[in-house]
């Protein structure tokens, strides 16, 4: 068990990883500029602890234990002293990760691993802030980070074996699924990953190909469940290299490029229609309450998650 860990940055993502840290440490610093988003952070962290209690999924002794583990502060080096594990989860911007960076690299002792939940960032050019570029990390969730199994492990240009070696150690104990990534490059594994088929599901409703409700029931009812249980390159295999091959040869130069379905994505900022949180993005949310549509998907993603985890026991995966 960790004597003490810290998360900077309390949003939606800041707060998951406290929890998780929480169930492994002593005590874990929550820190963020704004005393307000610190308290209804513990208030979500409250809640989430509670959902993987009810379905046996949380580490530790209880959920008000757990919690009560978690102290909340404004200030980094409150945080970040005698820290043995830091994550940082400010905004995606580099300048402002980097100044986060400098300050924990005079906060803390020179063997504390300083980790950042970048989305995609270059953790080189994090590292350059410190003197010790050498502990620096990328340690990259999936949201919700709180239920979502695996983590990636990123190492920048100087990262330590011993570190990214003792990180994987470290999110191994707290019941989470390590993803080495061997090179620092945008966006890493998953949201690459991610991403290209977002760019082509925008490109697929941009220019008329389906609707939304479509395109997105062709991933959630037909590649999702598939790939639950075998990823791309595995199914590539069960179906046949040769017969993939045939099929990509001419499909693959098909596929769109970046700009078209771009623009469409800058007009939809530009219009204000920015997602769940303003009533309207991609879908009509109008009326509804973003932490319950928030919360039903958890709960239907906690489920899914264990029948996949429950799956891979059976097979001795």
């Amino acid at each position: 068990m960790l004597r003490k860990s810290a998360v900077i940055g309390a949003g939606l993502m800041g707060g998951q990883i406290a929890l998780v840290l929480a169930t492994g440490s002593r005590e874990t610093f929550l820190m963020d500029i704004r005393q307000e988003a610190t308290e209804r952070t513990l208030k979500d962290i409250h809640r989430y602890a509670e959902d993987l209690h009810r379905h046996k999924m949380l580490q530790g002794e209880g959920p008000s234990k757990v919690v009560e583990r978690i102290h909340t502060t404004t200030s980094v080096e409150e945080a970040a002293v005698n820290a043995e594990f830091v994550v940082e989860a400010v905004i995606e911007d580099l300048n402002v990760k980097k100044d986060v960076f400098k300050k924990l690299d005079q906060a803390t002792q020179p063997n504390t691993i300083l980790a950042s939940n970048t989305s995609g960032l270059s953790i080189s050019e994090l590292a350059e802030a410190t003197e010790k570029p050498e502990r620096v990390v990328g340690s990259h969730f999936l949201q919700p980070a709180h239920i979502v199994p695996i983590v990636e492990v990123i190492r920048g240009q100087k990262t330590s074996d011993e570190t990214a070696r003792n990180t994987a150690e470290i999110w191994r104990s707290l019941g989470k699924i390590p993803l080495f990534v061997n090179a620092d490059i945008p966006g890493f594994l998953v949201n690459r990953l991610q991403h290209g088929m977002t760019r082509e599901a925008v490109f697929l409703l941009a220019t008329g190909v389906a609707k939304a409700e479509d395109i997105d029931l062709a991933v959630t009812m037909g590649l999702g469940p598939r790939f639950s249980v075998s990823g791309p390159l595995e199914q590539r295999d069960i179906n046949g290299v040769r017969t993939g091959y045939n099929v990509l040869k001419y499909l693959w130069p098909q596929l769109s490029g970046w700009e078209q379905p771009l623009s469409f994505l800058k007009k939809k900022v530009d219009r204000g229609e920015l997602g769940l949180n303003v009533g309207k993005g991609f879908y009509d949310w109008t009326g509804k309450d973003p932490v319950e549509v928030r919360r039903v998907r958890d709960e239907a993603l906690i489920q899914r998650i264990k029948q996949v985890a429950n799956w891979r026991k059976n097979q001795g995966l």
